[in-house]
C-alpha cells in the first residue's frame, strides 16, 4: 500500500474512534426536548462541536434519519425478494430479478452550508440487483440468485429549523 493511502486510513480510523468517544460521552439530557418548553435550536445555549465545528446532536439526528431512510427505501424498493419481477431471458429461459437495500452499511456526512445553522448531509448507502435465471417462470422464482450489480446511491438533505429535511 503507497504511503499516502496508509496515511489517509490512519487518519480516518482515528477520526471515525474520536467521533465515536465524542458521541458516547455527550449525555442524553443536554440536548433540550420541545416538549419541555424548551427555546428553538437557534436561540439555545451553543451545543458542543466537533473539531470541525458542527455540532453533536446535528451529527447524531443525521446518522439517526439516514437509518429512517435507509429502512424505508429497502421496504419500499421494487422488485424485491418477495415480489420478483420475471421477464424473458436470452436464450429461451426466464430471468427473475429484485434489488435489495443494504441497510447494514450507511455513511453519513454533514457540511456546513453559507448560512448558520444550516447544514447539508449526505446519507450514503448501496442497492443491490439480483437475477435468478431459470427455464421457466416458476423455476426462475425458485432459483438461487447472484448480484450482477451494485449501486452506490448518495441522498443528500438539507438541515434547517432544528431537523433534517428529506
Amino acid at each position: 500500500m503507497k504511503p499516502w493511502k496508509r496515511f489517509a486510513v490512519c487518519c480516518t480510523a482515528v477520526a471515525a474512534l474520536t467521533v465515536s468517544a465524542a458521541a458516547s460521552s455527550v449525555p442524553a439530557a443536554s440536548v433540550p426536548s420541545p416538549a419541555h418548553g424548551a427555546k428553538r435550536a437557534q436561540d439555545a445555549a451553543p451545543l458542543p462541536k466537533t473539531p470541525d465545528g458542527i455540532p453533536e446532536n446535528v451529527k447524531l439526528e443525521l446518522a439517526k434519519t439516514g437509518r429512517v431512510l435507509v429502512n424505508q427505501a429497502a421496504k419500499h424498493i421494487m422488485p424485491k425478494i418477495t415480489a420478483k419481477a420475471v421477464t424473458p431471458g436470452g436464450k429461451g429461459g426466464y430471468v427473475a430479478c429484485y434489488t435489495a437495500v443494504d441497510v447494514a452499511d450507511i455513511r453519513t456526512e454533514v457540511f456546513s452550508a453559507a448560512d448558520p445553522g444550516k447544514y447539508l448531509g449526505s446519507i450514503r448507502y448501496v442497492e443491490y440487483r439480483y437475477e435468478c435465471p431459470g427455464t421457466s417462470e416458476a423455476e426462475a422464482l425458485r432459483a438461487s440468485c447472484r448480484v450482477v450489480q451494485a449501486r452506490q446511491i448518495n441522498e443528500l438533505v438539507r438541515y434547517e429549523d432544528g431537523k433534517w429535511h428529506y
